[in-house]
């Protein structure tokens, strides 16, 4: 073989080898493509391309485009999902010691919320928890500070009496409204402006963000602010399909998904102190509700579900936190 052969055999051995080794992910999301998922699922991408000379990239596909939560959590184990953005209260029907992130008032704030999502330790626990149930954790986003929209005005946790509130698939969240004195009822999220607009349910709980970006307020235009949770997201990968990548991919997946689970629940925050304002001048009437009552309530509900080793370790470092 001439040197100008094996210079040419050797280019094709490498272009092939890049070629297999170039990857293209899908992430899943249910939200607006602008909302908080899609910026941080953005950042993510960004980072991973970078970081692997772009040898790894992620596609993503909003507002359910791949499937509701349910259907995308599962895609990651069937493979037509590669990577899943998902409310905690779905993950937790896979994984059942993530309770602890659905209970209410779990956190005393958004801001110690998230720093006990940055907290190693317990990034470490919740990754140990869904590695034993097929899943790789990349990043803890935020859903947002919870509060409830409806068709009236909620002055107390007494106007909620009786109430029709959609809630996720949960059982903590269907406790947790019973609790507030509604009548709970677990419903997708992608049928939720439809059942609000024909009355099939009085109203549900949802943050600033995607109450205002969905256009909820207009067939639920009143918004009691109890804040009653702050909804984790995880994002998760198949962990087959992730130990399948090469060691550089993981990290960089791994790297990037740090990073980008900071910066997603910075921007909620910002997002959240922004849409509230633009519900105002949308005309949304927002009630400020003593919370001490739901506080109370919801009690009940956490010693309920703090019903496992695992699931307390995780409350007392979340607690730990301040």
């Amino acid at each position: 073989m001439t040197l100008r052969s094996l210079l040419m055999a050797s280019a094709l051995t490498l272009a092939t080898t890049l070629a297999t080794q170039a990857a293209e992910l899908r992430a899943s999301h249910n939200a607006n493509a602008d909302e908080p998922y899609g910026v941080g699922l953005d950042k993510m991408a960004e980072i991973v391309a970078k970081d692997t000379d772009g040898s790894l990239t992620i596609k993503t596909f909003p507002n359910a485009q791949l499937g509701d939560e349910m259907e995308s959590i599962q895609g990651t184990q069937m493979g037509t999902v590669d990577i899943a953005v998902a409310a905690n209260e779905a993950l937790a029907n896979f994984a059942p010691d993530l309770a602890t992130f659905s209970l209410p008032y779990i956190f005393k704030s958004s801001e110690q919320m998230d720093k006990a999502l940055d907290d190693p330790k317990i990034f470490n626990l919740v990754s140990t928890i869904l590695e034993e149930r097929g899943f790789k954790l990349l990043a803890l986003f935020s859903a947002g500070e919870r509060h409830i929209m409806t068709k009236k005005p909620i002055n107390s946790i007494d106007d909620l009496k009786g109430e029709k509130i959609r809630v996720i698939q949960n059982p903590a969240h269907i406790d947790a409204f019973k609790a507030f004195g509604a009548n709970p009822a677990p419903l997708p999220y992608t049928e939720l402006y439809g059942a609000l607009e024909t009355g099939v349910v009085d109203g549900a709980d949802a943050a600033n963000t995607n109450y205002y970006s969905q256009k909820f307020y207009e067939v639920a235009p009143d918004w009691a602010m109890v804040g009653w949770l702050q909804l984790v997201a995880p994002v998760v990968m198949g962990k087959a399909a992730f130990d399948k990548l090469p060691a550089d991919q993981q990290k960089a997946l791994l790297d990037a998904g740090m990073q980008a689970g900071s910066f997603e629940r910075q921007y909620y925050v910002k997002s959240d102190a922004e849409k509230l304002e633009k519900l105002k001048d949308a005309g949304v009437t927002i009630t400020h509700p003593d919370t001490a009552a739901f506080r109370e309530a919801a009690a009940g509900v956490k010693e309920k579900y703090l019903d496992d080793d695992r699931k307390k370790e995780l409350y007392e470092m979340i607690n730990a936190v301040n």
